[in-house]
């Protein structure tokens, strides 16, 4: 029968098919909001507050001008500073409101009716009348609300409202003459300064109230409040400014000499509330987490690194503006080191973990983060920053998403390159795509011009991790020719890629021993048989994932009759041009031939693409000097398997690696040399290597690499399996 093959880590739905109907595909939108932005004006410089009321939304920032969506910056610019409104659902600018301050808007906030916004910055006048830091404006009528006038003496950070209270924190001591330390309270009506009066030693950055008016957060840079030790968050009481209980504080480090982290943003919502952090010094804690609102206690904390500047719950999900980087350690869930930055993602509200939307913004000056702000009508996010473009089109200051639509579509699936090496059988191994809104999507295999689905497969992705998908057609016939495709729908959208060239399928097995192994899918395949002097490793896998020698001697006699070899010096490597994110399932593969007493690295994963890989880097296959092969995985201990000696008796050896569902296994000349069960393997974005890399800090590592011929290195996205080990070193 037909064999399809799915990795265990991935969502399996379904059955073969021949002709039938595929099962129910995924929904488009698996988050809340669709991943394709929605046009918006835009704007010459930071957004830093944002508020939706009243049909519009309020932006608040650095900026002078606005502009069209897609005009350059500098081309159809209408002067507007510090603060501007637009349709909520066009994006259009309003051109009624358009007041005038003097100095830049940090803080927007609405009322619960939306009959007024709020807003707060570094401004001393509007439309030319005194307002010191905060005012207030009336959204019907656009106009300055007259009899809401406190008077602030320095910057206003923050706003948030609840009932007729306006509370406010930021830089400021005095508020209508009298002290209030960073953070204050007023009258929603009239701007009465009222008595809650909070001692704070820091700047406030971010304040909410919870839902249900029990309890005021507010955070910022500082370590007390009212006296009381405060590690930059507290939980406060919306009447008298007394300091509450909050045992989730804890989440918080607290500072030390090359680590200081502190609430940026804060958002209640419901029974919950959600904090986002960023931190100064690497490795600092820059993640979000959630507190129960009625008792305080901490429900999850998610630890990626990039400092948070922003989160909102919209629908379901929480949404982070942040410059993440590294999500992949202490169950982020996400990308790990050295993938880029993600300026944009959404969050489970039970656990933290990334969820399936990934729109992405740069980051621009003048404070180069990305996202500043977040506002929500209730079923759109309005995100402002420092930023220029979104999803890699230009766009300044301003975007927004909706759930309108049938969301973002999937990648158009790879052009396929089946192989027949055994009578009746055609192999397809093919990379899974990405939908930046939809993480699970329906893949079949379509076979010749008739289209004909062979088979199903629900399958999970994301844009730093794209699993294999493998299938063994046995239905072919001997001396046919046929090609294959591949389609993929999000359950709205449907592509399918381009035919396969055409395959004549097998009458007699192959003894080509390259063919043999490309039928497998490798991921990349170096047969290092280049003439000498060529720099670069060509990949015959069909995946363009060339190297680029480096201190490596070309043309020594191959393992392989009719090709030729490279031998390794004592820093001799050839690094894959294409970087993987922490590769969890995979099969590393070669031929060796070393001399006696000497040993090195044969093939693995490191980090760096030009110098030695931090610890020797991992999943590697390496020689000990007595002979012996080992088999190195991280999964925070170096799990190390190793074979019998006398390996290096300048005769050739095949050795192959495997590691899948927590199990890595050893094979020495078609056969097991050992397995065991490990953990997760090592989190960081990196390069597969053939060669040297510095294996000291292994078992057994640190031997003679000099003289190392090496021939037929290939990796493959999945663990093989003992019959496959056995298949590729009798084809020598």
């Amino acid at each position: 029968m037909n064999k399809r093959w799915l990795f265990a880590r991935l969502v399996l739905v379904g059955v073969l098919l021949a002709g039938a109907l595929a099962p129910t595909p995924a929904q488009s939108i698996s988050a809340s909001l669709s991943a394709e932005h929605s046009p918006v004006w835009q704007t010459n410089g930071s957004v830093q507050g944002l508020a939706v009321a009243a049909g519009k939304a309020y932006a608040g920032g650095r900026f002078t001008s606005v502009r069209p969506p897609g005009s350059p910056l500098g081309t159809n610019e209408v002067g507007q500073a510090y603060l501007a409104a637009f349709d909520a659902t066009t994006g259009d600018l309003v051109a009624a409101f358009n007041p005038v301050l003097n100095g830049q808007v940090y803080a927007v906030a609405a009322s619960a009716d939306g009959s007024r916004i709020y807003v707060g910055g570094d401004f001393t006048q509007v439309n030319g009348v005194t307002r010191n830091r905060i005012a207030a404006f009336d959204t019907a009528t656009g106009q300055l609300v007259s009899n809401f006038k406190p008077s602030v003496s320095y910057r206003v950070k923050t706003i948030a409202v609840s009932g007729n209270t306006v509370y406010f924190g930021g830089s400021f001591g005095l508020v209508n003459g009298l002290e209030r330390l960073r953070l204050a309270a007023v009258s929603a009506d009239l701007g009465t300064l009222l008595p809650w009066a909070p001692a704070v030693n820091g700047d406030v950055y971010a304040v909410d109230v919870a839902d249900d008016g029990s309890k005021l957060y507010a955070g910022g840079q500082f370590s007390t409040v009212n006296g009381t030790n405060q590690n930059t968050v507290s939980s406060l009481d919306p009447a008298t400014g007394a300091v509450l209980p909050f045992p989730a504080a804890s989440a918080v480090p607290p500072p030390n000499g090359s680590c200081t982290t502190r609430v940026k943003t804060i958002d209640a919502s419901g029974d919950k509330v959600y904090f986002g952090n960023g931190g100064d010094g690497g490795g600092c804690f820059d993640g979000t987490w959630a507190a129960d609102v009625a008792t305080g206690a901490l429900i999850w904390k998610n630890q990626c690194l990039g400092a948070t500047e922003a989160v909102k719950v919209v629908n379901g999900w929480l949404y982070k503006g942040s410059h993440a980087h590294d999500c992949a350690y202490n169950g982020a869930g996400g990308f790990p080191q050295g993938f880029g930055y993600r300026f944009l993602l959404t969050e489970s509200l039970t656990d933290g973990t990334i969820g399936p939307w990934f729109p992405n913004t740069n980051a621009g000056p003048p404070t180069e983060v990305g996202p500043l702000a977040f506002a929500t009508g209730g079923s759109d996010l309005w995100v402002g920053g420092d930023f220029t473009t979104s999803n890699g089109v230009g766009q300044q200051g301003l975007t927004r998403f909706t759930n309108a639509g049938p969301g973002a579509a999937p990648a158009k699936p790879a052009k396929l390159t089946p192989y027949s090496v055994r009578p009746g059988q055609v192999e397809i191994h093919f990379p899974t795509v990405v939908d930046n809104d939809d993480s699970t999507l329906t893949y079949r295999l379509l076979k010749g011009f008739t289209n004909t689905t062979i088979a199903t497969w629900t399958a999970t992705s994301t844009p730093w991790d794209k699993p294999w998908l493998h299938y063994t057609d046995t239905a072919a016939t001997p001396g046919e020719v046929t090609n294959y495709r591949v389609e993929v729908t999000d359950g709205t959208t449907t592509l399918r890629g381009n035919y396969s060239d055409p395959i004549t399928v097998a009458s007699t097995t192959s003894t080509a021993y390259d063919e043999l192994l490309k039928a497998d899918g490798p991921q990349a395949y170096w047969r290092l048989g280049e003439a000498a002097g060529t720099t670069t490793s060509a990949d015959s896998s069909g995946q363009s994932n060339n190297g680029t020698y480096n201190g490596i001697t070309l043309g020594t006699p191959g393992a392989i009759a009719g090709n030729t070899a490279a031998t390794t010096s004592s820093t001799g490597r050839m690094v894959g041009e294409k970087a993987y994110s922490m590769p969890q399932q995979f099969t590393v593969e070669a031929w060796v031939k070393q001399s006696f007493l000497r040993g090195g690295r044969i093939i693995g994963f490191g980090n760096s693409k030009t110098g030695n890989s931090a610890d020797g880097g991992d999943r590697m296959l390496y020689m000990r000097s007595s002979g012996a092969i080992s088999f190195g995985v991280n999964d925070g201990t170096r799990r190390v398997l190793t074979s019998a000696s006398n390996k290096n008796d300048n005769q050739w050896h095949h050795v192959v690696g495997t590691y899948a569902d927590g199990t890595m296994s050893l094979y020495v000349d078609g056969v097991l040399a050992g397995t065991q069960s490990v953990g997760t393997a090592a989190l960081y974005y990196g390069w597969w290597r053939v060669g040297y890399d510095n294996t000291s800090n292994w078992s057994g590592g640190g031997a003679t690499q000099t003289g190392m011929a090496i021939d037929e290195a290939a990796v493959y996205p999945y663990a093989f399996t003992a019959v496959q080990v056995k298949a590729h070193y009798d084809a020598r």
